[in-house]
């Protein structure tokens, strides 16, 4: 079996997340001598209604909408679908959304703004060719070749990015691609975006209040028809292939040099007929040891499309892309990076609407608490499981990945390389009541998950 894998049910959970860390509740609100900034930005391939949401035409686009944000010294820390529109059923209009986390460190007396005269990276969108059915192990060695070709030119990876099924075109303005550009479609900062980011939950405008509930589902019901149906006779038509992007940000003055490679990532998955709707990892028993050397997850790469055939597998494999910078001398000790994993429902109104769809609810208020602790943002897995809620609303699990230096000594932040490193977790799953956190994180925690953090424990054996 897979490594770490508890076995999968599929509840109807009513949780909106679940948080797992290599620290005690105490030691993730500790204060550090870096904090950070976060912009949440929206995007669609699709024309919208909600002025917030950006209009673009290609992933590609993207780079030049965040430009105005480079120059205030932001840079792009993920970019992900909102939701992965894999599988067989047929695309939601939610599956033409987009996020971009820009982040910066926070200005302070022992870390001042950059200068406004240094030379600002920017970002880099280049397609890629799709993987076709070639084996895991050969897919990862064929991108991981791309990577750290462009690591070698002075680029810095953020993370691949799909663009499944890009919508068709329409007679007389009325289609879901119309190309009509809506006004004001560039993203410019302003000096009240990180607080009002802070404020509303990012660019849905929603704060974080509840998560998906136990579905009452109506007869009818066109999300629900699109959540649950599996035409496997659905084929893209001509033009709407899939495709798959990488994205750098491209430092042409920076002297520090990256590379990459790949670690295991698997999972179950559980499945209503050729659909994924849910799904189970130990993810800290997978990355807690390259954390524990220094490494900083940048990204995730899961083939979530069922093989041909009548065989449906409970188990995914995927891989892990991992960064280790350069710069550090030869010998000197690395330091290490402590972690926190969220699985995250993202509510998303309109979902099944055209030009309709845009976020409500998602990671961004517990994110820009996190920032003031250090904690920093590296990667977004997003997931095709999707659940709909009372209101009609459908969520989909993302899962969150964050990482701050370890608090320790040097002499404790590197472990031995003969086996995988002992490592605690501390979960998110029992009632919390209002007396049983106190702080901002644990404010922030109610508002995501109505459970707690419990004491360190060990992580579930393979079962």
């Amino acid at each position: 079996m897979g490594c770490g894998l508890r076995k999968l049910t599929d509840p109807e959970d009513s949780s909106p997340g679940k948080i797992f860390s290599t620290l005690k509740r105490p030691q993730v609100e500790t204060k550090t001598d870096v904090a950070y900034e976060y912009v949440l930005l929206d995007f669609t391939l699709q024309a919208s209604s909600h002025p917030e949401v950006i209009r673009i035409h290609s992933v590609e686009d993207i780079a030049t909408k965040v430009e105005a944000y480079y120059l205030q010294g932001y840079v792009v820390g993920a970019l992900h679908p909102i939701l992965h529109p894999s599988g067989p059923r047929a695309p939601l209009p939610a599956s033409h959304l987009y996020r971009a986390v820009l982040l910066r460190p926070k200005a302070s007396p022992k870390h001042p703004a950059a200068p406004s005269t240094r030379r600002h990276p920017r970002l880099l969108i280049e397609e890629c060719p799709v993987p076709g059915d070639a084996e895991m192990g050969d897919i990862a060695k064929e991108l991981m070749e791309k990577v750290n070709a462009a690591a070698r030119g002075g680029m810095r990876f953020v993370g691949f990015i799909p663009q499944l099924h890009p919508p068709p075109r329409c007679c007389n303005g009325t289609g879901q691609g119309a190309g009509v550009e809506p006004p004001s479609t560039v993203a410019r900062p302003s000096a009240d975006d990180s607080q009002s980011s802070r404020d509303k939950g990012g660019p849905g405008r929603w704060p974080v209040d509840g998560g998906p509930r136990d579905a009452t589902h109506q007869e009818g019901s066109q999300a629900q028809r699109d959540l649950d149906s599996s035409p496997r006779t659905a084929q893209p038509r001509k033009g709407e292939e899939p495709r798959l992007y990488a994205a750098f940000n491209a430092f042409e003055d920076d002297p520090a040099c990256w590379s990459y490679q790949e670690g295991v990532l698997s999972m179950k998955v559980a499945r209503k007929g050729a659909v994924i709707s849910a799904l189970d990892a130990d993810w800290l028993e997978l990355t807690t040891l390259y954390y524990k050397q220094g490494f900083s997850l940048t990204d995730a790469f899961v083939c979530w499309d069922s093989p041909r055939g009548d065989h449906l597998p409970k188990s995914l494999e995927g891989f892990f892309i991992y960064e280790e910078e350069g710069s550090v001398l030869p010998g000197s000790p690395r330091k290490g990076n402590d972690a926190i994993v969220v699985e995250q429902w993202t509510v998303i109104e309109g979902a099944a609407v055209p030009q309709g769809a845009a976020v409500k609810a998602d990671y961004g208020p517990l994110l820009h608490t996190l920032a003031e602790f250090g904690w920093l943002l590296t990667s977004v897995l997003p997931t095709p499981v999707l659940r709909q809620d009372r209101d009609g609303n459908l969520a989909t699990k993302q899962v969150v990945f964050l990482q701050r230096p370890v608090l320790c000594s040097p002499a404790a932040q590197t472990p031995t390389c003969s086996g995988p490193a002992p490592m605690t977790v501390a979960e998110c799953r029992c009632p919390l009541g209002p007396a049983d956190g106190h702080g901002p994180v644990s404010e922030a925690l109610q508002r995501l998950c109505r459970g707690q953090l419990h004491g360190q424990a060990e992580p579930a054996a393979v079962r």
